[in-house]
Formats: structure tokens, sequence, C-alpha cells
């Protein structure tokens, strides 16, 4: 869940002098407004600014945006207007910088009000849908009169000198029945300072006007406005295509509608409720209902509602078939409410898929060639999201004990976000939907008690290979039982506490988990058991505890008992016997001590990020060749050791764990930045694989490489102090043969594959490492001067051929 709510809308006003025919307010599945107060009392008013501001004071972000809205908030009336403003100000205090907006129709727009608003410092929003004719399909008096002359009144006024200052821009509906460049024209007559393009709300029970007459109307009708506005020179900033922009760079969208950002928002009533986004109540009646007001709920309590949760992160509650569509970094599933179906919830592609689609492809693209000339600024921008410096030592290689532990914030973050969305759908009244129902309420309870061990659980890597699994449909009983599993991490979470609890976990195989602990085996054969957990004792069962390698080099758990230690088709050991765990103890420990020495850069985030080892039956075959895409577990690698006579060990554990660790990071990467402009780039050859691979397997490749020519350059010049020259010639080898695969690899990365300002950040960095290490390499790997990456298409298909002869 994102760190706090920074967005905040207030209901002041429940009634409204329009009879908009498209209002999701009034005219949709939700008609709670029948039973809120008409107005928000003063009572309501300085609650809700206690709230915000307290909220403010413990998470001080940089500004708090609040929205008056309605109904139409004008009905107030200037003098209540103002009291609703002063006391926010008075209450939020110096410490807590408010910016104060008021979305309206525009019709009681007069200089009174714009006096009021000037005096008070408030943003004016107006609603308009176009010229009279596209204006008056749904924007008209309850009578069928015409709104729009006197909406054009209020623009004028925002458009004077004393009141420009105010206006804060025009929200426009579409309607497929206007002539898009008609509307557009209309708009710019108006000289916004910004203009949204809005979708009408609808959702699969109840579609959109045209919906399915055309493959994506909704794209075809904002791709002609698209065109013409980039022919016009962008003359004024449209929220929508900036916002698909910013979200394919990985750069937040700053909008709900696309993106997977967090846009962090919440919505108080007349009566004081704390509500989600009003657009829910496109969805069903009771839709955005929290059950929690601002007289009994604080924001924080708020922010771990689960629809809240599952809103705020966008990864939380998308479908499988938006994870697995190349533009989802982009369009991020559409708004939410868009997705409701009755059968199965938000479950869904957005009614607009076909749209979003469109144009998540189409918007960016078209702006590749408009915006060349900031790529260099965009390049800089790359490294915002990790401290300092971080970013650049990633590319390096090794990367930063700092920048690890910002990524396990990032990672911790979607992991909370993966479990709102599991606990945001209904359970069954089975013995297992109510093991998930009172897990999750207690998992609650912790977090805001006791958040520093709530993180502690939540970084055990599994926990978040748990999480991502229960995003598929519950459809069996095993769904059912991984769902339940969160009582196994509320329990987890209450045992490092020290919180006396008893409570239902699920039963698997005679055992019940509890993440990053180990497991108690229980009696009977129900589907749940109950534990009872007593300070640190654990009582319900016999208790089989994790086993950690305490060694200073590297400290690290064993994971041979959690569930969600690999997935079904990994050979994954289970639990080590006595000898069994020397054997791993000894070789871990070996590696560690081994890393430390040689690579101490690559030891250092080592140290700091990796959480658990899983033991495999089997050793890979050859480092860096290949690189498995599994589910996500940050902090959590899969390593085998292999067998030999008299159960010597055969692998390498230094070179495995540096390159599964090198997959981590990576993988925690492009979570966090888009490194590639097309999804679907073509497929790279490579010298180290027969078939051509995927521009992310193969930035998973190199990156694993550049890190083993590291461990191998640093093994080539001990051995040469100690040892006979044979082992020395075994390791330059080695190292040869890593630095040509990454050499070659990363050249074809930068010739061939479409990158994002990061991706080309990223490649750079491997880039100027190769060529380091070649530097100092012995003449049969260094790189001619001339050898550069402006011939990298001609010079990797000649050392591919060299390779693989």
């Amino acid at each position: 869940m994102p760190a706090y709510i920074d967005q905040f809308i207030l209901k002041v006003h429940g009634g409204c002098n329009l009879a908009c025919d498209h209002c999701y307010v009034y005219e949709h599945a939700d008609q709670s407004w029948r039973d809120k107060p008409p107005t928000m009392s003063p009572a309501v008013v300085a609650q809700a600014a206690m709230r915000i501001a307290e909220h403010a004071r413990i998470h001080q972000p940089p500004v708090v945006r609040i929205s008056l809205h309605g109904g139409e908030p004008l009905l107030l009336g200037t003098k209540r207007l103002r009291e609703i403003a002063t006391t926010l100000r008075d209450v939020a205090g110096d410490d807590c910088r408010l910016s104060l907006h008021v979305q309206t129709n525009g019709v009681m727009l007069n200089e009174k009000f714009c006096t009021l608003f000037d005096e008070c410092g408030i943003q004016v929003g107006v609603s308009l849908d176009g010229d009279r004719t596209a204006n008056d399909r749904h924007r008209r008096y309850a009578n069928g009169r015409s709104s729009h002359a006197r909406v054009l009144r209020a623009l004028e006024l925002l458009r004077r000198s004393e009141f420009r200052h105010l206006y804060g821009g025009i929200l426009c509906t579409i309607d497929l029945a206007n002539d898009p460049i008609s509307v557009y024209e209309a708009l710019l007559e108006e000289s916004p300072p910004r203009v949204d393009f809005l979708f009408p709300h609808a959702t699969w029970e109840n579609p959109p006007p045209r919906h399915g007459e055309s493959p994506a109307p909704y794209a075809a009708w904002l791709g002609s406005i698209h065109s013409r506005w980039l022919a016009d020179g962008t003359p004024v900033p449209i929220r929508l295509f900036e916002a698909l922009t910013a979200a394919s760079r990985g750069e937040p969208s700053g909008s709900e509608a696309v993106g997977l950002r967090p846009v962090t928002l919440a919505v108080v009533d007349t009566d004081g409720s704390w509500e989600q986004a009003d657009s829910l109540k496109t969805a069903y009646a009771g839709a955005p209902a929290t059950g929690m007001s601002v007289f009994t709920h604080t924001v924080d309590s708020l922010m771990s509602h689960p629809g809240v949760a599952a809103r705020n992160e966008r990864y939380a509650e998308l479908c499988a078939a938006c994870m697995a569509c190349p533009v989802v970094r982009t369009c991020g599933g559409g708004l939410y409410a868009h997705r409701y179906s009755s059968g199965s919830g938000f479950d869904n592609p957005s009614v607009y898929c076909a749209d979003l689609l469109v144009l998540a492809t189409e918007v960016p693209a078209a702006r590749v060639g408009h915006t060349a000339g900031s790529r260099t600024g965009a390049r800089q921008r790359v490294t915002d999201h990790l401290p300092v410096g971080a970013f650049d030592a990633f590319a390096a290689g090794a990367g930063t004990a700092e920048g690890i532990r910002a990524l396990q914030d990032m990672q911790v973050a979607l992991t909370k976000t993966l479990i709102a969305g599991t606990a945001a759908r209904p359970v069954s009244r089975s013995a297992l939907g109510t093991a998930a129902a009172n897990g999750w309420d207690l998992l609650i309870e912790l977090e805001s008690r006791h958040p520093a061990e709530t993180r502690e659980v939540l970084c055990h890597p599994f926990v978040q290979a748990w999480a991502d699994r229960c995003r598929r449909p519950a459809r069996d009983v095993e769904v059912e039982r991984d769902r339940a599993h969160v009582a196994g991490v509320a329990a987890a979470v209450a045992w490092q506490a020290g919180v006396n609890v008893s409570l239902p976990l699920p039963v698997r195989a005679g055992l019940v988990h509890l993440p990053g602990m180990g497991a108690l085996r229980v009696r009977g054969d129900g589907p749940t058991a109950v534990v009872w957990l007593e300070g640190s004792d654990l009582a319900g069962g016999e208790p089989t505890r994790i086993r950690r390698l305490t060694a200073g080099s590297l400290p690290v758990a064993v994971e041979d008992l959690d569930p969600y230690r690999a997935e079904d088709d990994v050979p994954a050991l289970g639990r080590l016997s006595t000898p069994q765990w020397g054997i791993w103890r000894t070789a871990l420990a070996g590696a560690g001590s081994e890393l430390t020495r040689l690579v101490p850069a690559y030891a250092a985030t080592l140290r700091a990020g990796l959480r658990a080892v899983v033991p495999l039956r089997n050793a890979a075959a050859e480092h860096g060749a290949r690189y498995r895409a599994s589910r996500r577990a940050f902090g959590g690698v899969v390593l085998g050791l292999g067998r030999g006579p008299a159960g010597s060990v055969v692998a390498d554990p230094a070179a495995a764990l540096l390159c599964e660790f090198q997959h981590t990071k990576l993988a925690a990467l492009l979570d966090a930045y888009a490194f590639f402009t097309a999804a679907d780039a073509p497929p790279v050859s490579v010298p180290w694989w027969q078939e051509p691979l995927s521009a992310r397997h193969v930035l998973h490749g190199v990156y694993a490489q550049v890190a083993l020519v590291e461990l191998w350059h640093a093994r080539s010049v001990e051995i040469a102090r100690t040892v006979a020259s044979q082992e020395h010639q075994a390791a330059m080898a080695a190292f040869r043969k890593y630095l040509n695969w990454a050499d070659i690899t990363v050249d074809a990365l930068a010739a061939e594959v479409p990158l994002e300002p990061a991706g080309v950040h990223f490649t750079a960095g491997l880039r100027a490492t190769v060529d380091r290490l070649a530097a100092g390499a012995r003449p049969g790997v260094h790189r001619a001067p001339a050898d550069r990456p402006g011939t990298a298409t001609t010079r990797t298909t000649s050392r591919i051929r060299k390779e693989t002869t």
C-alpha cells in the first residue's frame, strides 16, 4: 500500500442544479445520495479537516490536494464555502501545505464567487463537453433548457486577467455522437490551461454507447483529437494523452484512469463517511462504501481497507488477461470501476479494453518523435525512484545496499497491494473462508499497531510469491486454501510482535505454516487447525523451525518448509536431513566468504537483500546462460548444489548465488522502471543460446554475466598468486567466455531492442563495466578502439557464428 493519501474529495453539497443524464452520482447504480444529508455540516468539515491534518503531520506529503465537489458545490453559496476553506486552512496550520480546488458545472459562477476563490486560494475546474450541440446532449437543466451559454459566461470570467490564475481547466466527457475535432476546437476557444477527456462511466453490465460496434470506437474518436493536437504543436496539456505517455516511461501518470503507479485518493461524503472513488457508483449499489467515517476512523485506517488498497495500488485486482498484456504498464487496466461485471466482480479487463490497447500503444509512440529534443532530460530523471547514485550503481552491476533497501520498500508495497487485492475478493462461509476473513482482520490490526514487525514478515520473499499466486480466480478448494494463508501471515506477525492470539490456520499435508518462522504439524484431518501464540511460544502442534545460516558473510534462511517457496514444476527439496543441512550450511558459508573476499560490492548487496535460499535437487548446468522467468519473490533465490562422489559438492554455489541475485535485483528494477519501448520487440540472437530470446531474457542473461565476469576475474587474480597455472588458465577461460558473451550481448541490446530512457541508461552502465573489465584483460579479449556500438550488428553476427561453430 502507498505511504500516505494526499488527495481528498469533500462532497460538500449533495444536490445539483443540472440534470445531466450521464451523471454517475444520480443516474447510475449507487443511489446512496438519497439517504445522505443534502449538505456537509460544519462538524463534518471540522472533523474531516482534523483527520486530513493528522495524516499530513504524520506522513508529511509535499502538498495535500482537497477538491470541493458535489453535486454542485456552488449551491452552498459564498458564505458557507468561505467557512469551509477557512476551517480547512486553520486546522491544517503552517505544517501542512494545502492546494484547494472546486469542480463546478459553471452555471452559477459569477464575480462574487471568483472574488471568494481568489481570497481563499481555490482553483476552479469547469465541466464542458464542447460546443452547444455537444454540451446540450447531456448537460441540461431538468426542464431541458441548455446550460451552454451560462458555462461560456463562467469561462469568460475565468479568462479575465484578475481571475486567470484561478482557472484550473476543463473536464469533457466523451460522446461518440459529437464530432471530435469540433469538440477539440470548441474547448480550445475557451483558452483552458489544461483539458481532460473522460470516458463515460460504464461497466460490463452497462456498456458504454456503441460498445462493440467497431473494434475501438473511443480510441478512434480520441485518436482524431490526438493527431490534430500534435499537428497544432500541443497548444494545451491534455491530461489523458500526457498520462499515457508518462506511464509508458514508468513515470507516475497522475491519473486513476491509466498507469500502474498509485494515485492516492479518498472521498468524504456529506455525512462524514469515508468512501472510495465516486466512479465506483457506476458499478453497483454500495460499491464506494467503506463502513468508515471521519468520526470513527483515521486516514491510516482507511488505507488498510481492502478496496482502497486495491484501487490505490494498481497491480492489485488486475485480472490474468491484463497481467499478460504487453501494454499493462501503460494502461494499468483502466479505471477500476470500468472492470466490473456481476459475475466476476472487478476481476476483468476494462470495458474499454480494446480502446485502451490502441491508445496505450499509439499515443506514446506518436509522442516519441515529438519529444525527441527532451530525451536527454528524461534520461536524467530515470534515477529518481532510488537514492542518489543507486541506479547507476545497479547499472554498473553490483548496486548499493541503500539501493537494495529502496527496492525492498517498493516490493513490500507491492506485496501489500497483492494481499489487499486478495482480501478484497469475497470469501466463502467455509472453514477456510472464515480463516481468511479472520486472518485479514488481524493483519490490518497488527499493521497499525506493529508496523515494523509487519514489514519484517512481508519481506519474507514467499509471502510475495503466495500473494501473487492468489490473483488467479478462486474456483477450487486449493485456491481457497491459498487465500486462507493470510491467517498464517498474520500469525507470523503476531509471533514477531509477541502478541497473544489464537486463530485458525489452513492445513496443508498435516502442517500449518507461518512464513519466515516455520511450520507446526497438527492432528486431525480438517481444512483448518487453531494455533495459539503466547509471547514467543507456539501451541497447537509440533513446531519445526526454519533453519538459518548465521555466518556474517551470508546471513540467510534456508527455506525447505514454505509451501510457496517454488513453483510446482521446480524440483525443490523437502525438509533437509541433518547431513544435508550440514552440506548446505558449509557450501553457503563458503560461498558467502568467497564473494565477500573477491567481489565485496556484490556481497554487500547480497547481504542487504537476500532473505532465503530454496534448495533444489539439481544444480544449473551453466550459470548466466538462461533466466527462468518465475513468480514474484523478491529476496529469495532457488539454488542447486549437485552431488559428486562421497557426497561432495560439484556445483559452484558462489557463482549460482551471484547470478540468481542479479536476476532478483533486475526483476525489481523492471517493476520500478520501463526499460523497453515496445513490449513485443523482436527476439534477439545471443552467443549463449541456440534460439533467439526475448529482450527481457537477454537483459537478465547479460546482467548475470557481467557479475560472473567480475567474479572470474577476481578468481583468476587470486589463483595466480597461490596455485598452479592450469587452474589459472581455467579461471581465465571462464573469464574470457563470460566477458565475450556480455560484450556481444550488450551491443545487441543497444542495436536491436527499442529502449526507453531507463533502458538506455542501464545498458550504457553495463557497457561501461564491460569496457572497464575488457581494458584490463589479456590480449585475446581486448576490444579494438573501432569496435564500438555503431558496428554492433555486423560484429555480433560474426562473433555468434564463431561461438556456435
